[in-house]
């Protein structure tokens, strides 16, 4: 083999060494923002949770539903997609896109709320009405931007603007397990039973859910965001893993090509040098 192919396979071992040490740094901060994104999680579902709870039990006291239980008289659907605004995690957002296309309906009765770079791009030639906010391209994610996008959907939905508003993300169930979600934010649900108690209740009733309706509204979408926000770390360091695995993989294809070759050429040169000497003798 010539030392021009030599020189080449050094060169890919030297540029896959790089990738490797790129990849592997980025698997250990994916690792370590995983675990930040678990905590935050894991303290926040049973918040979710309670939040649920108390909303339907203080809409079972009620003994007509309440105006945000009902779809407003339109035939549009508010679609609020999460997806990330950096790549290197797989088919996080892909995936995704994927799974929600089919689920639409024809674009006259949909509209997107875009919160994310990635599903932009995947979505943004469709022929759909599309609001596009890069919540997810800061650095920290502030609890004050998506109060914000919640008071907006808030708004939007007592306007009667649209008659329903999802909630489209991917759901953490475990490292390197995205599940694809779909969530109804608004109408409120119709509680389960209907069981009013005899409680005395200051402020009002009707005070106490036009106060806490908001928050509720805001800490589903906070908890989407979180859950969005910790599968993507999971499917990165997963994807990082696998990205290092396979460079170290070539790697060794390559040591062992180059050692081949390294060894037939001193082998050739070493041939030559005897048939000189042999030359030179006779």
């Amino acid at each position: 083999m010539s030392s021009g192919k030599l020189r080449e396979l050094r060169g890919r071992i030297r540029s896959i060494v790089s990738i490797q040490q790129t990849t592997r740094a980025m698997r250990m901060i994916a690792a370590v923002k995983l675990r930040k994104a678990q905590d935050k999680l894991f303290r926040l579902r049973p918040y979710r949770q309670q939040s649920q709870a108390l909303l339907q039990l203080l809409l079972a006291q009620l003994e007509e539903p309440h105006p945000l239980q009902i779809a407003p008289d339109s035939s549009t659907t508010l679609y609020v997609v999460l997806s990330s605004s950096r790549g290197l995690c797989g088919a996080f957002n892909s995936g995704l896109v994927r799974w929600l296309t089919p689920q639409l309906p024809e674009p006259k009765s949909a509209e997107l709320l875009i919160l994310g770079k990635k599903a932009y791009e995947a979505l943004r030639r469709s022929p759909y009405k599309i609001e596009f906010q890069d919540l997810f391209g800061a650095k920290d994610i502030r609890p004050e931007a998506v109060q914000a996008i919640a008071q907006k959907l808030y708004e939007r939905f007592r306007s009667g603007n649209v008659r329903e508003i999802v909630l489209i993300y991917n759901r953490f169930g475990g490292v390197g397990r995205s599940i694809p979600t779909r969530e109804t934010l608004l109408p409120l649900p119709m509680p389960e039973t209907k069981e009013i108690r005899p409680w005395i209740l200051e402020p009002s009733l009707e005070e106490l859910l036009d106060t806490f309706i908001p928050q509720y509204v805001e800490t589903l979408l906070l908890s989407a965001v979180q859950e969005s926000l910790t599968a993507e770390q999971g499917a990165r360091m997963v994807a990082m893993q696998a990205a290092t695995d396979n460079a170290e993989e070539l790697l060794r294809t390559l040591r062992l090509q180059y050692n081949k070759a390294r060894q037939a050429s001193i082998t050739k040169e070493l041939l030559e040098i005897v048939a000189g000497a042999e030359a030179l003798k006779g």
